[in-house]
């Protein structure tokens, strides 16, 4: 097996066994492969999709999900989006409140 190629066994529809297929990293993306495949060697996929391959994930020859690389990890924002944008918190805002001093 070349490097950086995934080997796995796939039931064949019209073979008597299961035929052993080679997963290039030259083909085109996205990569088919199937679930079976795809839950064994999900820590080597994971290592492709982290280059930027691209893997479709078959069940029974039929396409269930796409798995690739995260394209944008979007900026948290802080409370308020900015200094001075009107965010204001009382500086008791955690005392007790009126209606409940009775069950104190």
């Amino acid at each position: 097996m070349k490097k950086g190629a995934i080997k796995y066994v796939v039931p064949a529809e019209d073979a008597p066994g299961p035929v052993v297929q080679d997963v290039s990293l030259a083909e085109p993306v996205p990569q088919k492969i199937g679930a079976f495949a795809a839950k064994t060697h999900l820590s080597e996929i994971l290592e492709h999709v982290s280059k930027g391959e691209t893997f479709l994930i078959t069940k029974h020859g039929k396409p269930i999900a796409e798995l690739k690389p995260i394209t944008s990890h979007g900026k948290s924002r802080a409370m308020g989006w900015g200094k001075g944008d009107g965010f204001w918190m009382a500086p008791d805002f955690d005392a007790p409140l009126e209606d409940f001093k009775d069950y104190m």
